[in-house]
């Protein structure tokens, strides 16, 4: 579904990411790395927003900074952490009609029926909390039905309702097939997902790739990564 191959990104003189080689198939896909990791610059990249400096990202064969914009967005949803960043419309509901126009597709209502309580859709997205904000862009972007998700700290300003309606959404995602790849600081949220595949990005590059079972504490710690009894106070 997804190949980085030897993909290097330099932003403003400092390499953000170094060599990374990557294929991510169909599942869920879990990228921890503290802050200023790369991660975000690596979903960034995936998604065709940050051209490499070397290497190439193929999205279902497709090079993702070759095709037209429009293409891109059909083929990749990323959310990124701002969850304010792409708001442009009066209400909610013009937020998601805006998308459905630029993007020349009809939106999954599902994706945003599991996100948006109704009574948020004739709010101004400019009003909401942090969390409903979330929700509303996480809507926004996905209900596009993209093949492949990549989800940025998707649990950041997030109340126990929408924790429980972003894993839900993702597991409603993984039942139609998609790639989904997570990015996280925080692996106290990782116990409420089912990841194929865990990664550790530290400085740019990969340092675990595997199972979710065998990230023993150790490597998280020597990364900065808070281990889920160090959150816990164990």
């Amino acid at each position: 579904m997804i190949l980085v191959e030897n993909v290097t990104v330099v932003l403003g003189g400092h390499e953000v990411l170094r060599d990374v080689t990557l294929t991510l198939n169909r599942g869920l896909h879990v990228i921890i790395g503290r802050n200023g990791s790369g991660k975000s610059t690596l979903l960034k990249t995936i998604a065709g927003l940050i051209k490499p400096s070397r290497g190439r990202v193929l999205v279902l064969g497709e090079d993702i900074h070759k095709i037209p914009r429009k293409r891109g967005v059909r083929l990749v949803g990323y959310v990124w952490q701002n969850p304010y960043a792409g708001f442009v419309e009066a209400t909610v509901r013009g937020e998601l009609e805006f998308t459905e126009k630029v993007a020349g597709v009809s939106l999954n209502e599902e994706v945003v029926r599991i996100l948006v309580p109704r009574h948020l859709l004739d709010r101004s997205p400019f009003t909401l909390s942090g969390g409903e904000a979330r929700r509303v862009a996480m809507a926004s972007i996905l209900a596009l039905d993209q093949p492949v998700w990549l989800l940025d700290e998707p649990f950041d300003y997030l109340d126990s309702d929408g924790v429980r309606a972003v894993v839900k959404l993702i597991n409603y995602g993984l039942e139609r097939g998609k790639t989904i790849v997570v990015a996280t600081a925080n692996v106290g949220y990782l116990h409420l997902l089912r990841p194929s595949r865990t990664l550790v990005l530290s400085k740019g590059v990969i340092v675990y790739d595997g199972d979710l079972d065998s990230l023993i504490p150790e490597i998280l710690e020597e990364h900065g990564i808070p281990s889920t009894q160090q959150i816990c106070g164990v």
